[in-house]
């Protein structure tokens, strides 16, 4: 398990010697994918490959964020479109090899009382 520096940390960090901030940061995340397991390994190393790459073709800090910040939207939306894929297939299994029907639990609809509120001047 590693210790890392607070934000504050390596925020004055970056402020004060932002060349000491990237050799910091690469060690970091280099010992981290080190400690992983050899499969895991591979597909770190090639994620950083491709953040690292993301972060050189950017003209300035912000643009790096809105790169970085797009590669992890399309990342989280390929992985929704492959679970919704997984799921049709095992409803569609399900429904096949099921001698039962299924059918959605009703939810009662709960009932309340509205109170008038007053204005006070």
């Amino acid at each position: 398990m590693y210790i890392l520096p607070s934000f504050d940390h390596l925020k004055d960090l970056n402020i004060a010697d932002p060349d000491a901030f990237e050799i910091l940061r690469n060690e970091l995340i280099n010992n981290y994918i080190e400690s992983t397991s050899t499969q895991r390994k591979q597909r770190l190393i090639g994620l950083q490959f491709q953040i690292n790459s993301r972060r050189d073709l950017s003209t300035n800090p912000m643009h790096s964020c809105i790169a970085l910040s797009k590669m992890m939207h399309e990342t989280f939306w390929d992985m929704r479109c492959s679970l919704e894929a997984i799921s049709e297939i095992t409803a569609d299994s399900f429904f096949l090899t099921s001698p039962t029907t299924f059918s959605a639990p009703t939810e009662e609809k709960a009932s309340a009382e509205v109170l008038e509120l007053k204005q006070q001047n």
